[in-house]
C-alpha cells in the first residue's frame, strides 16, 4: 500500500512539474521587436536629451530618446489636478511651470481598483492611482522637420479602469511618421457624477454636466490643438482612436458638439455608441422601471446614500433618503468632496457586492456635453454629429476573454489550467455576443451613416487566433480572437501593452509580426490620408470602404491563416434576432429569453435594439427581462 501511495505521489509530482514547465514555455514571449521588458510601466533610467527640449504654452518640456528613433515625453499635465474643490468640476487649465518640466516618468493612473489594464502592481481588491492624474504622453520621430499626422489614443477599461501608461507609441511613431499621444482621463464615479446637488452648486454648465471624464478627453484634445506643433505634429490632422470603453469615448467625441474641430478622423475598436440618460445615472437602483433598461451600474444617488450611511448607520433606508433630500446641495457636495477617494470606491464595491469591481453610469446625456438622444440616432441625421472619416471594427471572438474567467463556463484544473466545460455552448454564446458587438458597433452605424450621405466608413474584423495549445490547455479554444487582443498589433508591441503573453510563442512569432506590421501600416495610412487604402507604405492589400453590397470588411489575420483580405461579412441585428428564435441548440425557452435580454437589453452595446413587444412575441412573458441582469 505504501509503495502504491509513493508511486502515486511520484506520478503527481512529475505531472505537476511537467505542467509547470509547459505553462512557463507557453508564457515565454520572443522579442521580435525592439522593446525591452525592463521598466516599461514603472520608473526606469531615462536620460534627458537636449534634442527633446520643446516649448509648450505652459513652459519648456524635456524628454528622452526612445526606441525606433523616437523622442518621448511622459507625464505632461494637460489640466490642473482635479482635487479638493475641483473634484466633480470641468477640467481647469494647468498652471505654467517655472522651470523646465522633466517629462521622463509616466504620471499616476487615475483612481481605480487594480486590474490588468491599471498600469500598476496589485491584486484583486487593491486600490491604486491618484486624483492628480490628468497627464498625457507623446512620441514623435526624432526628425521633426515636417508637420506630421497626430494619433491620440484613448484607453479602454470600462471607463472605470485603465491607464495610458501601458501603451507605448514609439513603434508606431518611429516607423510610420506620426506623432502618437496617449491620455489619462478621470474614471468611474470621479469621472461621471450627475445629481441635483451638482447642478445646484455649479457656476457653469460644464461643471453641472456630470461628464467630467468626457470633458477631460476634450481638454486633452484642446491641448493637442494648442501644443502639438512643438512636437512636430499637425493640429489640422488629428486622428482619435480607442478600444472598448476607449472606442465608446471616440463615439462620444463624434456626438459632442464641444469636440467639433478638435479631430479630423476617428477609429473605433470594439466600442459602443451607448450613452446614458440622466434618469438612469441619477436615480436609486431600485427606482424601477426607470432603470429597467440599464445594467446594474452604480448611480450618483447610490454613492451619496452609501456615504451618508457611514455617518448615520442606524437610520432606516427611508429615513436616510429623507435626510439626504433635506440637505442643501452645498451640504451634499461638502460631504462628498470631504470623503477620501479610496473610501468612495470601497463604498461602491460594497454596494455592488463584488470586491474590487464596480460599474458606474457614464457618458451621460446631459444636453451640453452629450446630446439628449442616442448616438445611433445622431448618426442617422446629417450635420447632427462631428462627421469625419471612420474606421470601425471588432474582434471575431469578443466575448471569450470574459467567459474564460467565468466559472459558469470554465473549470480550473490544478488551480492553473482553465478548461471549457462545454465547448459547443461556449462557442455559441461567444458567437452571439460577438456578432451583436459587431452589428451594433460597426454594421448598424455604417448603414445609418451611408444612408444619410455621411463620410466613408472602413470596417474591419480581427481574426488572429494562432495561440499555442497542448494537452493541458487549449488557448485557441479558450480565447480565439478575443476582445482587446488587436491592440498590441496596432502598437506593434508584444512585450508591453496588454498582458496577452500566454498567447505568444516562437511558433506564431513570424505571423504575428507580419500582421502587426500590416495593421500599423493601415492605421497610419488612415491617419495620413483618411483612408487605410493600401497602407502608409502603399504595399498592403487594398482596403475599400464599407458598402451596402459586396465586400465590406477587412479581415485581419496572419499570412498562414488567410492574411489580410476584403470579404463580405455582415452582422445585422434583425438576422441575430431571427437566429435566436430558430436556434435548435437552445432547447429551453428560457435560453432564448436569456439570449434576447442579454444581447439587446443588458449587454455591453447600446439598447437601441431592445423591443419589449418582440420579447413577448418570442414567448418570454414568463421570464421578466430584469431577472437576466448580471452584476
Amino acid at each position: 500500500m505504501i509503495k502504491k501511495i509513493l508511486l502515486a505521489l511520484l506520478i503527481l509530482i512529475i505531472v505537476i512539474g511537467l505542467s509547470t514547465f509547459v505553462y512557463i514555455q507557453i508564457n515565454k514571449s520572443p522579442q521580435i521587436f525592439q522593446e525591452s521588458t525592463a521598466g516599461i510601466y514603472t520608473s526606469q533610467e531615462r536620460i534627458v536629451s537636449a534634442d527633446t527640449i520643446v516649448k509648450t504654452q505652459l513652459g519648456e518640456v524635456v524628454g528622452f530618446t526612445d526606441n525606433y528613433d523616437t523622442h518621448a515625453w511622459l507625464g505632461i499635465p494637460y489640466a490642473s489636478a482635479p482635487v479638493g474643490p475641483l473634484r466633480w468640476k470641468a477640467p481647469q487649465d494647468a498652471q505654467p511651470w517655472g522651470t523646465r518640466f522633466k517629462a521622463t516618468e509616466y504620471g499616476s493612473p487615475c483612481v481605480q481598483f487594480w486590474g490588468r489594464v491599471a498600469g500598476g502592481d496589485g491584486q484583486r481588491g487593491d486600490l491604486l492611482g491618484e486624483e492628480d492624474c490628468l497627464h498625457l504622453n507623446v512620441w514623435a520621430p526624432q526628425s521633426r522637420s515636417k508637420s506630421l499626422p497626430v494619433m491620440v489614443w484613448i484607453h479602454g477599461g470600462g471607463n472605470d479602469s485603465g491607464s495610458a501608461r501601458i501603451y507605448q507609441g514609439h513603434h508606431l511613431a518611429g516607423t510610420k511618421d506620426v506623432v502618437v499621444v496617449t491620455i489619462n482621463y478621470r474614471l468611474g464615479i470621479l469621472g461621471w457624477f450627475s445629481h441635483d446637488a451638482v447642478r445646484e452648486t455649479s457656476t457653469s454648465p460644464l461643471d453641472a454636466s456630470g461628464n467630467y471624464g468626457t470633458l477631460d478627453i476634450i481638454a486633452a484634445l484642446q491641448w493637442v490643438q494648442d501644443n502639438i506643433a512643438a512636437f512636430g505634429g499637425d493640429a489640422n490632422n488629428v486622428t482619435i482612436f480607442g478600444e472598448s470603453a476607449g472606442g465608446r469615448n471616440v463615439y462620444s467625441m463624434l456626438a459632442s458638439p464641444l469636440a467639433k474641430g478638435l479631430f479630423h478622423k476617428a477609429i473605433v475598436q470594439s466600442g459602443t455608441a451607448e450613452t446614458t440618460p440622466l434618469i438612469q445615472a441619477e436615480d436609486y437602483p431600485d427606482a424601477a422601471p426607470k432603470r429597467a433598461i440599464s445594467g446594474l451600474r452604480n448611480s450618483s444617488s447610490a454613492l451619496i446614500e452609501m456615504v451618508a450611511r457611514k455617518q448615520a448607520p442606524d437610520l432606516s433606508q427611508t429615513d436616510l433618503r429623507a435626510s439626504i433630500d433635506a440637505k442643501s446641495g452645498s451640504e451634499v457636495m461638502h460631504m462628498m468632496r470631504s470623503t477620501e477617494s479610496y473610501e468612495l470606491m470601497r463604498l461602491l464595491t460594497e454596494n455592488s457586492g463584488q470586491l474590487g469591481y464596480i460599474q458606474v453610469a457614464n457618458v451621460l446625456q446631459d444636453g451640453i456635453v452629450i446630446p439628449k438622444t442616442t448616438t445611433m440616432e445622431l448618426l442617422s441625421r446629417p450635420g447632427s454629429y462631428n462627421q469625419v472619416p471612420l474606421m470601425l471594427g471588432t474582434t471575431r471572438d469578443e466575448q471569450k476573454v470574459f467567459m474564460s474567467a467565468d466559472p459558469k463556463y470554465v473549470d480550473m484544473r490544478l488551480g492553473l489550467f482553465p478548461k471549457v466545460k462545454d465547448q459547443l455552448w461556449y462557442d455559441l454564446v461567444s458567437d452571439y455576443v460577438s456578432k451583436m458587438w459587431k452589428a451594433a458597433s460597426v454594421d448598424e452605424p455604417a448603414k445609418r451613416i451611408l444612408a444619410a450621405g455621411g463620410p466613408e466608413v472602413y470596417a474591419f474584423r480581427f481574426d488572429w487566433d494562432d495561440s499555442p495549445s497542448n494537452f493541458l490547455i487549449d488557448i485557441k479554444g479558450l480565447l480565439g480572437a478575443t476582445h482587446s487582443m488587436e491592440i498590441n498589433y496596432v502598437f506593434g508591441d508584444f512585450i508591453g501593452g496588454l498582458p496577452y503573453q500566454p498567447v505568444y510563442s516562437k511558433d506564431n512569432a513570424d505571423g504575428r509580426k507580419a500582421l502587426a506590421l500590416s495593421m500599423m501600416d493601415y492605421w497610419a495610412g488612415f491617419a495620413h490620408s483618411g483612408s487605410p487604402a493600401k497602407g502608409y507604405s502603399g504595399e498592403q492589400v487594398e482596403w475599400t470602404a464599407w458598402q451596402a453590397s459586396g465586400s465590406n470588411v477587412m479581415l485581419l489575420d496572419a499570412p498562414d491563416s488567410g492574411g489580410t483580405r476584403m470579404e463580405n461579412v455582415r452582422d445585422n441585428v434583425s438576422d441575430i434576432k431571427q437566429r435566436i428564435a430558430a436556434d435548435a441548440v437552445m432547447v429551453q425557452q428560457k435560453d432564448r429569453c436569456w439570449a434576447y435580454a442579454s444581447l439587446f437589453l443588458h449587454g455591453y452595446q447600446a439598447d437601441d435594439f431592445w423591443d419589449p413587444q418582440e420579447y413577448a412575441d418570442l414567448g418570454c412573458q414568463a421570464y421578466p427581462a430584469g431577472e437576466f441582469r448580471e452584476r
